[in-house]
């Protein structure tokens, strides 16, 4: 649950909603400067479902020592069981979308694969399950490149030509998996794909987060697998209006919602008396419109 702190409220937001944002923004991805991301309906479907394993956990709000817990306070055990359950039903629409969120998922145990070198190493409570995906996204790396040499095309999930990978998509995940990030200049599409992945979810966490966010730069964020990478400023304009520089989407302006609900922010004695506000709290559409 994404929680933003309003005057006397609580503005609540589910993980698989900010997705549904995320996947606006894979939609509309690509203009003169930005290339369109490719395969296109698998990055789509990995920006949209990347967070549905937090769907029965987000049914409900919740508290610890009487603080509403956030979706960066969430127990591991929780986060590792919903992860794997989202990653999972991804793959079983297919398998490229799978891949590039299962990196998600382990990479943000793994410092972002390098894009948040600050970040802490690897927390043991999350050890198995980066050790597991990770084991999980070679599995479908050598389904998906061997595709063009065999020619096998399998059932109907499986029969993108689009979804095949390079040998330098190959070599990128080795590289992530044994050293933690990206091998120096890598043209790797894949790699592209994650960055993209990466761009998304952080633009819609900066919008669903806070009810008046401060001006913020997204580092790495991908022309092309083929070029450097640029940092985009995000500045807000008041009343939900934001400023994109450099503006990345096919249409401009570009209006994107997501539904929230609004919950008073009294204090609450235990988990049943903030369900009772959570359903009974006002339900409205946020919408947001990104500018040149």
């Amino acid at each position: 649950m994404i929680i933003a702190d309003g005057e006397g409220h609580y503005r609540f937001i589910t993980q698989p909603d900010h997705a549904r944002l995320a996947g606006r923004f894979a939609e509309h991805w690509g203009n003169e400067t930005f290339e369109r991301p490719e395969p296109f309906a698998a990055m789509v479907l990995a920006a949209d479902a990347h967070d549905d394993g937090w769907w029965e956990y987000d049914r409900r709000p919740h508290l610890e020592d009487g603080e509403v817990v956030d979706f960066l306070s969430v127990p591991a055990d929780a986060w590792v069981a919903f992860y794997d359950g989202g990653i999972e039903s991804v793959i079983e629409l297919n398998d490229y979308a799978g891949l590039v969120t299962s990196m998600h998922g382990s990479g943000l145990r793994r410092r972002r694969y390098g894009l948040s070198s600050s970040w802490p190493d690897t927390p043991p409570a999350f050890e198995e399950f980066v050790d597991r995906e990770e084991r999980r996204q070679t599995r479908l790396a050598e389904e998906l490149h061997g595709r063009e040499a065999d020619g096998e095309h399998g059932n109907e999930r499986r029969s993108n030509a689009d979804t095949r990978l390079s040998d330098a998509d190959i070599d990128l995940l080795t590289a992530l998996h044994e050293e933690g990030e990206p091998p120096e200049g890598t043209e790797s599409r894949l790699w592209c794909n994650y960055e993209l992945l990466q761009v998304w979810d952080f633009l819609s966490l900066v919008l669903c987060t806070s009810e008046w966010p401060e001006e913020t730069t997204i580092d790495s964020v991908p022309t092309s697998p083929e070029t450097a990478d640029v940092s985009m400023t995000v500045t807000p304009l008041g009343d939900d209006e934001f400023r994109l520089d450099p503006y990345p989407f096919d249409e401009a302006p570009l209006t994107a919602s997501v539904p929230a609900r609004i919950v008073p922010d009294g204090g609450y004695d235990d988990e049943a008396a903030l369900l009772r506000a959570y359903y009974g709290g006002e339900h409205e559409t946020v919408e947001f419109t990104l500018r040149e």
